[in-house]
């Protein structure tokens, strides 16, 4: 008989659930229900945009995921003044009110980023991750 149910416990527990007639031992992620080995994500994109004086950059996708990918990226204030000199935090969310000083948002087919200090450039390093599919 089939072992479709696997669980482990210790420092990083394990729990996998596998498709009729596959045993959950030796399953791949495309034989599995559930695989909380791969329950998190994937990277998808990373980069860089510029925003000086107020202005909006932005960078499509090329596609349309199924859901909003989780950013990960920090803000370089001090592009024109001292690259690399000082690292803020930016404010990331999913959608709502854009009235933050230093913002990215990030949508199922673009990211953008706003940097509003004066004429001052700001540079957002993001790295993208979405959800894996099964």
């Amino acid at each position: 008989m089939t072992q479709r149910v696997l669980m482990q416990g210790g420092a990083v527990a394990k729990l996998v659930v596998s498709k009729p007639g596959v045993d959950a031992s030796v399953a791949n992620l495309d034989q599995t229900v559930f695989d909380s080995r791969w329950s998190g994500h994937q990277f998808y994109l990373s980069g860089t945009l510029d925003s000086i004086n107020d202005s909006v950059a932005t960078q499509a996708f090329g596609e349309t995921l199924p859901e909003v990918p989780f950013m990960l990226g920090y803000c370089d204030p001090s592009i024109l003044l001292n690259p690399g000199g000082q690292y803020l935090q930016c404010e990331a969310y999913r959608g709502g009110g854009t009235d933050f000083w230093i913002y990215a948002a990030v949508t199922s087919s673009s990211i953008t980023f706003r940097f509003k200090f004066g004429n001052q450039q700001g540079r957002l390093y993001y790295s993208l991750f979405r959800r894996i599919a099964g």
